[in-house]
C-alpha cells in the first residue's frame, strides 16, 4: 500500500466518524477522546506497513501446539492445574528469557498442566520483560507470577501470532501478523470487538427504605456482562422519576466495595428531561472498571439522603415514592478491546409505577421522633457474692452492676443518669464514690451519693449511643471501710450489702436534631444483686457439682448424692471452717412435695488448710477447695424428682466463733443447685 492511499484510508475513517447520522449529535468529548484513540491505534498500524513505527520488532510469535484450541479465560496462580497452564509454559519456552526450566520437568517438550514454583518464577521474568504491556497499566512495577487480565491479554495476543518484544510501548508493536496497542482505557487493544449486556441486579432488592440523614445506602445495582473482548467500562447515566436533589445530596457508584464515581446532586448537575425524567451522568472513573470477555460485573449506585426534608416534599410527613434506573437502552458505555464504544441499558418504561425496569425507592421521615432509650440488667453483671476490703480496710473499684442501655430509631446523647440510688435501709452501706464506665473500661461519670439517702447523679456524660446498637454500663465504687469501724475491720459492717438501682425514665438525652428525649420514650430498671462487704473473710465459689444416683432395687429406697467442690477464698485475713459434717455447709433437697436440709452431709480436710481445734483454717492470700457430698433418700419424701442446692455457709474470723457469719448469696443461684434425679 503506498503513502497516498494510507492517507487516503485515515481520511474516510475521520469522515465515517462525523457523518454516521445522529452519532456527532448524541457524542460527548469523552467518546470522542475514544474515537481519536480508536483513529491512532487504525493509523499506527497503517504506519507500521510503512515501516514508520516507533517500536522494533524483535520476534515473531507462534502459537505452541501445546496451545491448540486454548484461551486464557481464567486468571492462573500457584496451584492452578489445566491445559491452559501447559500452553502458558509453552509460550513462555519460546523465550530463553522466560523459560521454565533448560532441562527436565517444564522444558521445552515436557510441559506440565501444574503451575508450580518454576512456571511463577518465569512469569515474573515474563511479566519483567513486557512491563510496559503487563505491569504498568494496572499500577506495577515489579513481577508478581499472578497471570491476571493484563498478563493473559499479552499471553493471547501472542496466541494469535503477534510480535513480540521487550519494550513494548503504549503505541503498540506492529509485526508481521498482527497489530497490539494499548490504551488509556486500562485493556489491551489487540483488535477484537466486544459488546456488553447490562441486567437489573437482584442486590440492592425493589422497594428499599430509606430515611433522613442516611448516609451511602444501596439503591440499585447494574449487572454487566463482556462478550467478545474485555471492556472497560467508562460511563453510566441514571434517571430519577422526582428531582433527586429534593432527597439526595450525592450519588456513588461502586465496583463491589470500590467507589469508581461520584457526584453532588444540584440543578447543576442534574438535567431535567420532564417533570418525571430527571438524568445524571456518572463518568470520569477514579478507578479502572474492566470486565474480561465473558465475565460479569455488578457497578452499585449509592445515595446519601438529605438530614432534613421539608414535610410538603414528603406529602405532608409521609413517605416520598421515587423510581430509579436507567433513561435508555445505551445508558451504560465501554470500550472494547478494537477502541469501539459498545452501549446497552435497561430503559425505564414507567416513571410513575413499579415495574421490571426500575426500582422503588421510598423516602421517609427521620425515624428520631419514634426513638427510644430502654435499660436492663445486663446478663453478666455480678451475682450476689461477698466483696472483700484489702488490707487497708478498703474497697477500690469493686463492680456494683452492669446494665444494657439500647437505643433505637436515633442516635442518642446521653447527658445524665439521674437519681441512681444506693439502698440506705438499715444492712445496707452507702460507697464513698460510684464511678460509671463503659464497655471499653473507660470512667465516663463520677459521683459521691448522698450519706443519708443514698441517691445520686451520674452528670456531664456527653456519652452517644449509636441509633440500634447496645452500651453496656457498669457501675463501681471505692469505700473505705476503716471510716465505718475505727477500732476493727471485722465490727459493725459485717454482712452489710451494696444494692444500686437504675431507673430509665430519670436519664437525659438528646436525639440527632437536637431535641430532647422524651419521658415516654424512656424505660426500664436494672437493679443489682446485693454484694455483701466484709472487711476482712472469703469470697465461696462453685469450681462444679457432680451428681450420681445409686442403682435401683424392688423394695429398697432409692438414693442420690451430689458432691459440690466449692472454693474457698481466703481475699483479706484468716478464715474459719467448722470441720463438724452437718454445721459449716447448709444443702436442701427440693421436690415437687417441698424442699428441707439435708442431713447426711460430709466433707473432709481438703489441702492447703491447718487443722485448729474443730475448725479448718485457710490462710489470708489461700485457697482451699471443700468437696461437700451431700445424700438423699426418697425414703424421705417418696418418690419422686430430687435436686440438691447449696443453701448457705457458716464461716467465722477466728476459730473460736465460726457460726456467727453465714454467706447466703448463692441460695437459688442455678450454679450451686444439682442436676436433678429421677428417684423411683
Amino acid at each position: 500500500m503506498n503513502s497516498k492511499k494510507i492517507v487516503a484510508s485515515v481520511i474516510a475513517l475521520a469522515m465515517a466518524v462525523t457523518v454516521v447520522p445522529g452519532f456527532s449529535q448524541a457524542a460527548t468529548a469523552e467518546e470522542l477522546a475514544a474515537q481519536i484513540t480508536q483513529l491512532q491505534a487504525q493509523l499506527a498500524g497503517l504506519q507500521g506497513q510503512l515501516g514508520t513505527t516507533a517500536t522494533t520488532v524483535t520476534t515473531s510469535a507462534s502459537a505452541p501446539a501445546a496451545c491448540a484450541g486454548i484461551s486464557f479465560v481464567r486468571n492462573l496462580t500457584l496451584g492452578s492445574n489445566g491445559t491452559d497452564v501447559k500452553c502458558l509454559q509453552a509460550l513462555l519456552n519460546q523465550d530463553a528469557e522466560t523459560a521454565v526450566a533448560a532441562t527436565g520437568v517444564g522444558s521445552i517438550g515436557f510441559e506440565t498442566m501444574t503451575f508450580g514454583g518454576l512456571t511463577k518464577a518465569a512469569v515474573v521474568k515474563f511479566q519483567n520483560k513486557f512491563a510496559a504491556e503487563v505491569l504498568t497499566p494496572v499500577g506495577l512495577t515489579a513481577g508478581t507470577g499472578f497471570v491476571g487480565q493484563a498478563t493473559r491479554a499479552k499471553l493471547t495476543a501472542m496466541l494469535a501470532g503477534t510480535a513480540t518484544t521487550g519494550t513494548t510501548g503504549t503505541t503498540g508493536t506492529t509485526g508481521t501478523t498482527g497489530t497490539t496497542t494499548t490504551t488509556g482505557t486500562g485493556i489491551v487493544m489487540n483488535g477484537a470487538e466486544g459488546a456488553i449486556t447490562v441486567s437489573i441486579n437482584p442486590t440492592p432488592a425493589n422497594n428499599v427504605k430509606l430515611y433522613e440523614g442516611d448516609a451511602k445506602v444501596a439503591i440499585y445495582g447494574a449487572k454487566i456482562k463482556a462478550t467478545g473482548s474485555d471492556v472497560d467500562v467508562q460511563r453510566m447515566t441514571l434517571k430519577f422519576s422526582n428531582q433527586p436533589y429534593s432527597y439526595f445530596t450525592n450519588v456513588y457508584l461502586y465496583d463491589g466495595e470500590t467507589q469508581v464515581a461520584t457526584s453532588a446532586l444540584n440543578s447543576t448537575t442534574v438535567s431535567k428531561v420532564d417533570s418525571n425524567d430527571y438524568e445524571i451522568t456518572l463518568s470520569g472513573f477514579t478507578s479502572k472498571v474492566v470486565i474480561a470477555k465473558d465475565a460479569t460485573k455488578v457497578l452499585t449506585v449509592k445515595v446519601d439522603v438529605l438530614p432534613g426534608i421539608s414535610s410538603g416534599v414528603l406529602v405532608n410527613g409521609a413517605a416520598a415514592t421515587i423510581y430509579v434506573g436507567m433513561p435508555s437502552d445505551t445508558s451504560v458505555r465501554a470500550v472494547d478491546q478494537a477502541g469501539l464504544n459498545q452501549y446497552s441499558g435497561v430503559k425505564m418504561l414507567s416513571s410513575t409505577a413499579s415495574v421490571a425496569s426500575n426500582r422503588t425507592v421510598t423516602v421517609n421521615p427521620s425515624l428520631s421522633a419514634d426513638a427510644t432509650l430502654s435499660i436492663s440488667l445486663n446478663s453478666n453483671s455480678p451475682k450476689s457474692r461477698n466483696i472483700i476490703a484489702d488490707t487497708s480496710e478498703d474497697i477500690i473499684g469493686a463492680t456494683i452492676m452492669s446494665f444494657d442501655m439500647i437505643a433505637t430509631k436515633d442516635t442518642l446523647l446521653v447527658d445524665s443518669i439521674a437519681d441512681v440510688a444506693f439502698t440506705a435501709t438499715t444492712g445496707y452501706q452507702i460507697p464513698d464514690t460510684a464511678y460509671l464506665v463503659d464497655d471499653a473500661g473507660t470512667v465516663i461519670g463520677t459521683m459521691t451519693p448522698n450519706a443519708t439517702t443514698g441517691v445520686g447523679t451520674f452528670d456531664s456524660l456527653n456519652y452517644t449511643i449509636a441509633k440500634g446498637t447496645t452500651k453496656i454500663l457498669s457501675i463501681k465504687v471505692d469505700d473505705s471501710l476503716s471510716a465505718v469501724n475505727a477500732t476493727t475491720r471485722v465490727a459493725a459492717e459485717d454482712g452489710y450489702q451494696y444494692v444500686a438501682t437504675v431507673t430509665g425514665t430519670n436519664i437525659t438525652a438528646e436525639k440527632s436534631n437536637g431535641a430532647a428525649l422524651l419521658t415516654a420514650k424512656k424505660s426500664g430498671t436494672a437493679a443489682s444483686n446485693a454484694a455483701y462487704i466484709y472487711g476482712e473473710g472469703p469470697v465461696f465459689t462453685i469450681s462444679n457439682i457432680s451428681t450420681t444416683k445409686d442403682a435401683y432395687a424392688v423394695g429398697a429406697s432409692s438414693t442420690m448424692s451430689a458432691t459440690f467442690n466449692v472454693q474457698v477464698a481466703a481475699v483479706t485475713g484468716d478464715v474459719y471452717v467448722s470441720s463438724t459434717s452437718t454445721v459449716p455447709f447448709v444443702i436442701y433437697y427440693n421436690t415437687a412435695a417441698g424442699t428441707a436440709a439435708v442431713s447426711d452431709i460430709t466433707f473432709t480436710q481438703p489441702t492447703g488448710t491447718t487443722a485448729v481445734g474443730a475448725t479448718y483454717k485457710v490462710s489470708a492470700g489461700n485457697t482451699a477447695t471443700f468437696a461437700v457430698t451431700a445424700t438423699v433418700s426418697n425414703a424421705t419424701q417418696g418418690v419422686g424428682t430430687y435436686d440438691l442446692r447449696m443453701n448457705h455457709i457458716h464461716w467465722g474470723h477466728v476459730s473460736t466463733s465460726v457460726t456467727t457469719l453465714s454467706s447466703t448469696y448463692m441460695n437459688g443461684d442455678s450454679s450451686w443447685i444439682s442436676q436433678a434425679t429421677y428417684l423411683k
